[in-house]
């Protein structure tokens, strides 16, 4: 008789014919096997966090100086002025007071005009780069009458002049108790700061004068 071969069940070999079992960890990363899962390092986590925090903080930074730069640019940008009539403009008065006016009027601080500069007159800016202008040698304000109403500002008399249009928001003040009229127009943001330092000025720089307002009529 031939012999008879005996052949493998499924085709597989020997140590693949049993269930295979899980890879079991157990919570201190020991493997059901004896292997070890590596432990994350806590400086890799603390990294993690901190370096997006910090990326971050640069980058507002930057952009704030950014924004500071281009705010104190337009500052300091000089300011263009139409020239209106002004008399007395350029009498010794009117010249000396520019000259020796002060670098800054509350918050606004002095900066030049773009050429041709009107004669007798002074630019400011506020820091929103909005303009304050000092003008000296004006005429007389056509609405400054008998009867109208003053403000004393430090030894200074002031009549505001409205403006006709209610969309203006600045507003033009007039000191008239001065050997020339001198006027300041400034932004509803001004405040009273440059009112009050020029007012200073004028008082020590210009001898004091009785109004003259135009009679009614």
């Amino acid at each position: 008789m031939g012999s008879t071969d005996t052949v493998p069940g499924d085709g597989h070999d020997a140590g693949g014919s049993g269930p295979r079992t899980p890879d079991v960890r157990s919570s201190d990363g020991r493997s059901s096997d004896g292997g070890h899962r590596p432990p994350v390092s806590p400086l890799v986590v603390v990294a993690a966090v901190l370096i997006p925090l910090v990326l971050l903080a640069v980058v507002l930074v930057l952009v704030r100086d950014v924004r500071d730069e281009a705010a104190e640019s337009a500052a300091s940008e000089p300011v263009t002025a139409v020239t209106i009539p002004a008399p007395g403009a350029d009498s010794e008065v009117c010249l000396s007071l520019v000259e020796s006016l002060p670098d800054t009027l509350g918050e606004a601080n002095r900066v030049a005009f773009v050429e041709p500069a009107p004669p007798g007159a002074a630019a400011y800016r506020l820091p929103d780069a909005q303009t304050v202008v000092v003008r000296c040698g004006l005429p007389a304000p056509p609405t400054f009458t008998v009867g109208v109403s003053l403000q004393e500002v430090n030894g200074v008399q002031w009549f505001n002049e409205p403006d006709p249009d209610p969309a203006v928001t600045s507003s033009t003040w007039v000191a008239v108790d001065r050997p020339e009229y001198i006027a300041v127009t400034l932004p509803a943001t001004g405040g009273t700061g440059p009112i009050q330092d020029l007012s200073d000025a004028l008082s020590a720089g210009l001898e004091a004068v009785e109004p003259r307002p135009a009679p009614i009529g």
